[in-house]
């Protein structure tokens, strides 16, 4: 909300309406503290949930946003480069954001229909510009003068999501800030994006992302358990030096996870698609990646792999073969092999758990890099089968395990 405060040197008169809203805020938060402005992030607009106005809104990363990355600093950021049009302010995303709050709510502050949001616009750029010193915003919503910027905790991060401030919060960021005093609401909150990860399956709830996933709430307490760009690293320049890079080379990951590397091998030209269990998995490359879903097809990779006669140019299967060796899939590991061979018509890439991690000493006794290679070349029809070298993801808290060795299988006919 815009919120009014006294001019400097004047004092505020408040009403016993308010001063009784200032007595159960008090009551209704921990205490005060000092908050880095990054780590305010986006909430709730017009008596809607942050997770509410992202769905109004049509974005579901707008609890996870920084105040900077807001349409009331972006509107301010417009109006710097010179007087802004009726239209301009429509159409920015603080526009945007005023017409959402409208359609579900019947208003947005005082404001009904586009008069009242370029009104509501100009009032804040207007007092932007004077820092605070020019009029005070007040009317219906807005905050009463002396209230505090109100914050809660975002669970598992170092975050705090804005529950009221967010245009005071704004023009701070604009001054160059680095922190503000809040006041804290007991308890906590997730973000919708962290909701989505907790909810894939092989998670169970827990907070590890598989698949990097850049997102302030995630930075602090979520680590990222596959580095990902290693082994992108080595696929990409294997198939620089093989000729195998052309635009439009199809590629497929299977057990693509959120789709990380379909995104990325799309983002260098090829073909990219991906196989994953987990319906999850195409929503989160939709909402972190702007993965389109329909490039990510659901269900047991084993039995699409049976079922389709399509070839690949290049198939990558990471961190998959282990579980079918310890009987946890839907046919054999051999049987897995065989279908991944199928599929795949000039360069497979795979790697799987090996005994040397903590995790599997037990159970995949014998499952070393030799006996992968072994492996490979007895139950693959492939030409070659190169050892690309170990991951490198075997680091603190994970410094027991990985270190998987990717090999690449070729056919050079």
């Amino acid at each position: 909300m815009i919120d009014a405060h006294p001019q400097r040197g004047q004092g505020a008169v408040l009403t016993a309406p308010t001063r009784h809203r200032l007595a159960r805020v008090t009551r209704w938060h921990a205490g005060t503290r000092e908050v880095p402005l990054d780590r305010l992030l986006l909430g709730g607009q017009n008596g809607m949930t942050a997770a509410q106005f992202a769905t109004v809104y049509g974005d579901p990363l707008w609890p996870s946003r920084q105040i900077a990355d807001s349409p009331h600093v972006e509107l301010l950021d417009r109006a710097d480069l010179g007087p802004l049009s009726d239209q301009d302010i429509l159409e920015s995303s603080y526009g945007r954001m005023a017409m959402a709050c409208i359609r579900h709510t019947g208003r947005y502050f005082a404001a009904a229909d586009h008069a009242g949001i370029l009104a509501q616009a100009r009032q804040f750029i207007e007092y932007a510009a004077t820092g605070g010193r020019g009029p005070a915003v007040t009317g219906d919503h807005h905050s009463a003068p002396g209230m505090p910027v109100l914050t809660v905790p975002i669970a598992d991060s170092d975050c705090h999501q804005l529950l009221d401030g967010h245009h005071r919060v704004a023009q701070l960021v604009r001054e160059g800030v680095s922190t503000v005093r809040v006041r804290v609401r007991r308890g906590h909150v997730d973000t919708p994006l962290q909701q989505l990860l907790r909810r894939m399956s092989w998670l169970d709830g827990g907070r590890e992302l598989y698949q990097p996933v850049s997102s302030p709430e995630l930075e602090a307490q979520w680590p990222t358990v596959r580095r990902c760009t290693d082994r992108l690293d080595l696929m990409t320049s294997f198939l620089a030096d093989r000729g195998l890079d052309a635009p439009g080379t199809s590629y497929l990951d299977v057990a693509s996870c959120y789709g990380w590397f379909v995104d990325q091998m799309g983002i260098r030209g090829y073909a990219a698609e991906g196989l994953e269990r987990d319906p999850l998995g195409a929503e989160l490359g939709r909402v972190v990646y702007d993965l389109d879903p329909t490039r990510i097809r659901i269900g047991d990779a084993e039995q699409i792999l049976a079922t389709t006669s399509r070839r690949w140019d290049v198939v990558s299967c990471f961190s998959l073969l282990h579980h079918f060796v310890l009987g946890r899939g839907g046919c054999s590991a051999v049987e897995l092999a065989r279908r991944l061979d199928a599929s795949t018509r000039r360069v497979l890439f795979l790697d799987t758990g090996q005994e040397h991690e903590r995790w599997f000493r037990t159970s995949l006794g014998g499952w070393d890099t030799g006996h992968v290679e072994a492996f490979l070349r007895q139950h693959t029809t492939f030409d070659e089968v190169i050892d690309l070298g170990p991951d490198q993801d075997a680091v603190a808290p994970y410094e027991d395990n990985y270190g998987r060795h990717l090999f690449a299988c070729i056919r050079t006919s």
